[in-house]
């Protein structure tokens, strides 16, 4: 079977049984997989230091590796920022961003500085993930709608706004973006 694209995962260390229920996904489908397991969240995904640096280079050490394929990224939480930053800095096809941690403060800047047109987007977040007395994370709403606003404007992106807070469904809501990402035209 030939293969449209590749979707690369950042995921958490220790998720491997949701990771092979992704794998049994992805071989129905015309996309390839690229796991890339995240061993420090904080660390690796930041984009300033050496390591998310390692992990930029990594992500388009495959982009390279898979050149004719069409590449997306996608991940949860801070990996869900991380994918977003890495499709801008990379020039990827797309993303899949999960309950992304967009209340990072500089974030609304970069997007505004960083802009990009004709790319697939899925931005997703759980309906009481604002709902905290967490100054910064108060913003998540805020800034996932900002940053859907300013996304629609030039690429085909889609806003969901799930029942639950961050934890709630979580692996259910990754398939909704791969769908969305791999079936939506």
């Amino acid at each position: 079977m030939n293969k449209e694209g590749i979707m690369i995962y950042l995921v958490m260390k220790g998720q491997d049984k949701f990771v092979e229920k992704v794998k049994a996904y992805f071989q129905k489908s015309l996309y390839l997989l690229e796991v890339i397991v995240i061993n420090d969240w904080q660390d690796e995904l930041s984009f300033e230091s050496k390591a998310g640096k390692n992990l930029l280079h990594t992500i388009k050490k495959i982009k390279q590796k898979n050149a004719s394929l069409k590449c997306y990224i996608s991940g949860y939480s801070l990996a869900g920022l991380f994918s977003l930053y890495a499709m801008h800095e990379l020039d990827l096809e797309g993303a899949v961003c999960v309950s992304g941690s967009l209340w990072q403060e500089g974030w609304l800047v970069y997007l505004k500085e960083h802009p990009i047109n004709h790319k697939k987007i899925y931005l997703s977040l759980g309906s009481k993930e604002h709902k905290t007395r967490n100054v910064l994370m108060k913003n998540v709403l805020k800034n996932t709608l900002e940053t859907y606003e300013i996304y629609q404007k030039e690429n085909q992106c889609i806003f969901e706004k799930n029942v639950g807070n961050h934890f709630f469904q979580s692996e259910e809501r990754m398939m909704k973006g791969w769908d969305y990402i791999l079936y939506e035209k």
